[in-house]
């Protein structure tokens, strides 16, 4: 993730990570492990582990697509 604001990337994880919590959403795909999303609370999970997750959930009913309550900003 890149932007023109610094720690925008930040904002922009925290607001995803706002929306998703309380609509029972609890995987982000952040791909690749660092540090600083360990300091955000991430943490690795096998192969394995991904790919059955996503097996239990892939045959869930999406969410309807809503805008956030307010404009998100860097």
């Amino acid at each position: 993730m890149f932007s023109r604001e610094r720690d925008a990337s930040k904002v922009a994880l925290a607001h995803l990570a706002a929306l998703c919590a309380p609509n029972g959403i609890a995987l982000i795909d952040c791909q690749m492990p660092s540090s600083h999303l360990s300091s955000l609370g991430a943490r690795a999970i096998s192969r394995a582990q991904f790919q059955a997750l996503l097996e239990r959930w892939v045959t869930l009913t999406p969410l309807p697509l809503q805008h956030p309550p307010r404009p998100c900003s860097a």
